[in-house]
């Protein structure tokens, strides 16, 4: 486990996280950690989450389609 600190509107939040999950996300940490406006650095974190699922969907969703297509 990874335990970090997040900094947000003066106050200090304390998470642990997997350590390979911290991995993954490490450098958004930074980001929000650094940034002069964390909520928007949040946000901007949160929409391109959402983005990048929704992008990630769009695709299964396709490819399941053409398995469907292909066992008919």
């Amino acid at each position: 486990m990874h335990n970090i600190k997040i900094h947000i509107l003066g106050k200090i939040y304390e998470i642990s996280l997997d350590d390979d999950f911290y991995e993954y996300i490490k450098d958004d940490i930074e980001k929000l950690n650094n940034s002069k406006n964390p909520i928007r650095e949040l946000l901007n974190l949160m929409l391109e989450s959402k983005n990048s699922l929704f992008e990630h969907e769009k695709k299964l969703s396709n490819v399941i389609n053409q398995i469907e297509r292909l066992e008919k």
